[in-house]
């Protein structure tokens, strides 16, 4: 699943949560956060990166990085 925006991430957890039929609350306490950032995660896509790792792994997700198609972030240059 190819996700673009915070709130697709945003989407995916809540999603995978409850799947697995885990209260906001349990999901918090997995992750030792409060509910209260787990809701700001799932209805604004906001929140701090190592929570967010946390709550990926808690829900058995996994975050990638990849590079865009057209992107020259890694082309060689003909310096090099």
């Amino acid at each position: 699943m190819r996700l673009n925006q915070s709130l697709d991430i945003a989407h995916a957890i809540k999603q995978a949560r409850q799947h697995l039929k885990w209260s906001q609350t349990e999901l918090a306490q997995r992750v030792q956060t409060t509910q209260a950032v787990i809701s700001k995660f799932e209805n604004y896509g906001e929140g701090r990166i190592d929570t967010l790792l946390r709550i990926a792994a808690a829900l058995d997700l996994q975050l990638l990085i990849l590079q865009k198609k057209d992107s020259p972030l890694w082309q060689e240059t003909e310096d090099a």
